[in-house]
């Protein structure tokens, strides 16, 4: 009569430690940490794990050698880094997405108010002197509210080169002082409140009369 030869086998590497390490480690990640994560990044014994009833996890990881539980852990801490890299980009993306859609809505607005009066000292709505258009344009498109100056519209915001310029930017004229501002809504030009004859309108920001005068870009958005 053969005797057949019976072989143990010692539970999978992923089937323990795993558990516990993805339970221990899933519950420490934030609980908006839901993005989602590529299934190639995480190993699926690994997954699987984690359905594991925690009876279960303690007894199978006496089965584990030393060198199997740090093999199930680093498994587990790769799997968490890659859920929080997904998290990461994710809040990256709704981040540009808001910024987008802000910087959109400013120069919408700004331009729906071409042709409307230029009065000092006047912000909105039918009205307006340069600063008090911006401050109306930014208010409506990010909720933040500017001081009604341009002087101190320029230190309010942060500076960016010329060549960086994005629809939304703050453009100010007139050296240090920045005694005049408008909103820049692209290919060389803005919107701006300019002085009673000529009121709301779209002027070239790096040539003609103000190209000569152009101080500097300031960007909330």
């Amino acid at each position: 009569m053969s005797t057949v030869s019976r072989r143990f086998y010692r539970p999978s590497t992923f089937l323990i430690a795993g558990a516990l390490a993805v339970g221990l480690l899933g519950a420490a990640m934030p609980a908006q940490a839901t993005a989602e994560v590529p299934a190639t990044t995480i190993p699926p014994a690994v997954v699987t794990i984690a359905a594991t009833p925690a009876a279960t996890k303690v007894s199978l990881v006496a089965a584990l050698t030393p060198a199997q539980v740090a093999t199930v852990r680093a498994a587990a801490l790769r799997a968490a880094a890659a859920r929080a890299a997904a998290v990461r980009a994710a809040a990256i993306r709704a981040t540009a997405a808001r910024a987008l859609r802000a910087r959109t809505t400013a120069v919408r607005l700004a331009s729906s108010k071409i042709g409307s009066r230029y009065v000092a000292g006047r912000a909105g709505p039918t009205k307006f002197d340069c600063s008090g258009l911006t401050q109306f344009v930014v208010r409506h498109a990010t909720g933040r509210l500017l001081p009604h100056y341009s002087r101190t519209q320029w230190r309010a915001t942060a500076r960016v080169a010329r060549k960086n310029l994005r629809p939304g930017d703050l453009v100010f004229f007139f050296g240090r002082g920045a005694h005049h501002v408008g909103i820049y809504i692209g290919n060389g030009r803005m919107v701006s409140a300019s002085n009673p004859r000529a009121g709301v309108k779209i002027e070239l920001v790096f040539s003609g009369w103000y190209g000569s005068r152009y101080s500097g870009a300031g960007r909330l958005i």
